[in-house]
């Protein structure tokens, strides 16, 4: 048989998924492969596949779980989810900024604008924390 549709297999126990794509060398799918949670939400979300096969309810379980027992997500800023979400994307698209802004739905400027802008944030956390140390003769205060 064979359907030549986008097939993404995840693992926690087998990061190479080697037994998933055993089982499915006969589906006539290209098949991708994922190493971390992370990395497989971000290929998810970025939307690229046909067809996910996922070998532990755990993990799906956990990727799919609305609970917050910290309550770090209602404490975390929208910029930041934002900022998040575009660098998965961008990843799961293996850098390809183009396809990101595609399946962000933003324009490929906007895209780089807010990348630039991510870019200088970091940058001039950087420099804040170099005048910091300086400052205090290099031993970094408690926060």
């Amino acid at each position: 048989m064979s359907i030549g549709k986008r097939l993404l297999v995840y693992s926690p126990q087998d990061p190479k998924a080697t037994r998933l794509i055993a089982r499915t060398a006969d589906w006539g799918c290209l098949v991708s492969t994922c190493e971390t949670l992370e990395e497989f939400r971000g290929r998810v979300e970025g939307g690229q596949f046909d067809m996910v096969l996922l070998e532990d309810s755990a993990s799906l379980r956990r990727l799919c779980s609305e609970a917050d027992p910290t309550g770090e997500v209602l404490r975390t800023p929208l910029a930041e989810i934002e900022k998040r979400h575009i660098l998965r994307v961008l990843s799961s698209t293996g850098g390809n900024k183009t396809r990101a802004a595609k399946i962000l739905g933003i324009d490929t400027k906007t895209l780089y604008n807010k990348l630039k802008a991510y870019g200088a944030a970091a940058d001039a956390a950087r420099r804040r924390n170099q005048v910091e140390l300086a400052g205090s003769g290099g031993v970094q205060r408690p926060a």
